[in-house]
């Protein structure tokens, strides 16, 4: 017997409803947990892995027969039994981006960070310019279940009632227009190993991902530079290796960066991001040359200059000196990250929108 196979676009959109709604939750249980560095700094795309979903059975003619459950058992341990698809990058950051509240960065800065235009990418059930391929389709579809269409009678009847109609939908486009330059600023002295590090890791590995995704990541260059006594540029494997240094004078690293943005970039056309880790403790007038070289060179120029002090101790003073100097500063912005439960709070206040 001859049977018409009908796709259907509904069971399609409740299986798509099903899979986001877990999405969602995994990407609640990532934040929760403070581990945003899902994925390398490249943007690639997450291959997720889901257990325990059940997949539907299939059941023919009277309900007689067998199920056609999907392979595998689902339990733990069964390949078979995992289901796995791959999310974009975009699309990811985007949840993630939502359920933290960022601020949209192309509100930042002197200019538009991104050109808008509008392509009709998407359909809905309102609109002006009506779709007809997607609207006779939708309307045969009713019109066989309701049994309008019927060629084995001879009738071949199609309505189109207001529910079939499908319209193209202009979808917002955001293209850059400015490139961005990020500083990563470390402090790699002997106290700075173990916990510390890994809270680093974490911290920087999200904003990497964060910027990428606001401007493309081609469009994104990305600088390390550490210090211990002595300051200089590094690749991004030697900014996470520690050294045994014992002396520190992190002055030397805002002097470097803040000469290298002045004469390798054009102002007008770069935006510039600046995030400086470290424990915070510094000697001498160090933490003073610091708040001189943000207030002459960088903040005149940064979109945000963030400086987070890795389980500060005692000793700690460069976030006091600088918050002395910009309290509640539209730029500059001094953070504690104590643990990493601390994460999400530290990544909300870095990149929080604030007005002069």
């Amino acid at each position: 017997m001859d049977v018409d196979r009908i796709t259907s676009d509904e069971s399609e959109g409740f299986f798509n409803d099903f899979i986001e709604d877990q999405l969602n939750d995994l990407v609640e249980e990532i934040i929760n947990e403070g581990e945003l560095d899902r994925g390398d700094a490249s943007g690639s795309d997450l291959i997720i892995e889901m257990n325990d979903i059940e997949p539907p059975t299939l059941v023919y003619g009277d309900g007689g027969g067998g199920g056609g459950g999907g392979p595998g058992s689902g339990e733990p341990g069964d390949e078979k039994g995992k289901l796995k698809f791959e999310v974009p990058f975009e699309r990811f950051m985007e949840l993630v981006a939502d359920k933290l509240h960022l601020p949209d960065l192309t509100k930042e800065g002197k200019g538009r960070i991104k050109e808008v235009s509008y392509q009709f990418k998407t359909f809905g059930p309102v609109g002006v310019i009506l779709d007809k391929k997607r609207t006779f389709k939708r309307a045969l579809r009713t019109s066989i279940g309701t049994g309008v269409y019927r060629p084995e009678e001879g009738r071949h009847d199609v309505e189109i009632r207001r529910k079939d109609r499908r319209y193209k939908v202009p979808q917002r486009e955001e293209h850059p227009k400015y490139n961005a330059v990020v500083f990563y600023m470390g402090d790699i002295s002997y106290s700075t190993f173990g916990e510390r590090l890994e809270l680093e890791k974490r911290l920087l590995n999200f904003v990497h991902h964060w910027l990428d995704f606001n401007y493309g990541k081609n469009n994104v260059e990305h600088r390390f530079f550490v210090h211990d006594v002595e300051a200089y540029e590094v690749t991004p494997e030697q900014f996470y290796q520690v050294s045994n240094i014992g002396g520190t004078r992190a002055s030397l690293v805002f002097d470097l960066v803040s000469n290298i943005a002045l004469n390798e970039y054009n102002p007008a056309t770069t935006n510039f991001y600046g995030f400086y880790v470290g424990d915070g403790e510094l000697f001498g007038n160090d933490a003073k040359e610091i708040v001189e070289i943000l207030k002459e060179r960088l903040h005149p120029m940064f979109n945000r200059l963030a400086l987070v002090e890795i389980q500060p101790s005692r000793m700690s003073c460069l976030n006091t000196e600088v918050a002395k100097a910009f309290s509640s500063d539209r730029v500059i912005r001094t953070c504690a990250l104590k643990g990493k439960n601390e994460i999400i709070k530290v990544i909300k206040h870095m990149f929080e929108a604030r007005h002069a």
